[in-house]
């Protein structure tokens, strides 16, 4: 009986520490269909409390985040959609780490001043 109690409480405990680690997944800013798609963008970065951020904070985080690493890559008037991020491993007590990928847009510059 003890044997068995043993095996339950290990379970129950790798269930829980699966449900502890499961990453979160955000997606924000859809393309529409009159943008076109230059190329994409990833990078990864480390959000600060990002087990209790909301997705809003989060989806901010990683559109700033992809827009300068797109500048970096894409000369010109661009900017970023079909942002997809996915918060992984725990760097620190308050840290943990996250990738993000987006596609980049060419925005013309009739289209801003309407």
């Amino acid at each position: 009986m003890k044997v068995r109690n043993k095996i339950l409480s290990c379970v129950a405990g790798i269930i829980v520490v699966l449900f502890i680690s499961c990453s979160t997944v955000g997606q924000h800013l859809p393309i529409s269909q009159n943008e076109i798609v230059i190329g994409t963008i990833q990078t990864t970065f480390i959000a600060r409390d990002s087990w209790f951020v909301k997705n809003e904070i989060m989806n901010a985080q990683a559109y700033i985040k992809l827009l300068e690493a797109a500048a970096q890559k894409y000369p010109g008037n661009i900017d970023i959609r079909d942002i997809v991020w996915v918060t992984g491993r725990t760097v620190g007590p308050h840290d943990t780490e996250v990738s993000a990928t987006a596609k980049v847009i060419r925005i013309d510059p009739d289209e801003t001043n309407n």
